[in-house]
């Protein structure tokens, strides 16, 4: 049982919103299924569900999720995407986003539950090329808060300055996530 309560529909939202409430209620299940006359979020997005406590911090939240994941050029490759997120996942120990990940990391994303499992064991993984292996270690540096100049570098002439915002904030994003659903342990 998660220990903030879920709001999968608006139905759910607890008490009696006021009328900002109610709107950011209407925006944020629009946002995510328009037209939908009876929109439930699945329980693999939980965490917007959680989010929803604050529907207008959710709406934004789940857009900027929508952006890192559809609109961003480095997130297209969707190998280093998934390593990426699972890094952070694992960092946070967010067993819930790990597991609701693994289908998508391994059919879509190519990555292959084999490397998924091998992440902790990235450096020494004959599994990983060099590219992910370089996306794990910016992602391991980036979540220490200290990212050396060295692998700033690496990381610039590989994916350009653009591509290191881009990674960045795709690990600053589900960072983000993970802390929010970790608080809540849905």
């Amino acid at each position: 049982m998660s220990r903030i309560t879920p709001v999968f529909r608006p139905a759910d939202y607890p008490g009696t919103p006021d009328e900002r409430t109610r709107a950011d209620l209407s925006a944020l299940f629009e946002a995510m299924y328009p037209g939908n006359p009876d929109p439930v979020i699945d329980r693999g997005h939980t965490g917007t569900a959680v989010a929803a406590q604050s529907p207008g911090f959710a709406l934004k939240l789940s857009q900027l999720a929508r952006a890192v994941v559809l609109d961003m050029p480095w997130t297209q490759r969707r190998d280093l995407m998934e390593l990426a997120i699972q890094t952070v996942n694992l960092h946070y120990g967010c067993d819930f986003s790990f597991e609701a990940r693994l289908p998508g990391a391994a059919a879509e994303g190519g990555v292959g539950l084999d490397r998924i499992a091998a992440l902790p064991y990235w450096r020494t993984s004959s599994l990983f090329d060099e590219e992910q292996r370089l996306v794990i270690e910016f992602t391991h540096a980036t979540l220490s808060g200290t990212v050396p100049d060295e692998l700033l570098d690496r990381a610039k002439a590989r994916f350009g300055e653009r591509g290191v915002v881009e990674m960045t904030g795709t690990v600053g994003t589900f960072a983000l996530w993970a802390m929010v659903i970790n608080v809540a342990r849905p």
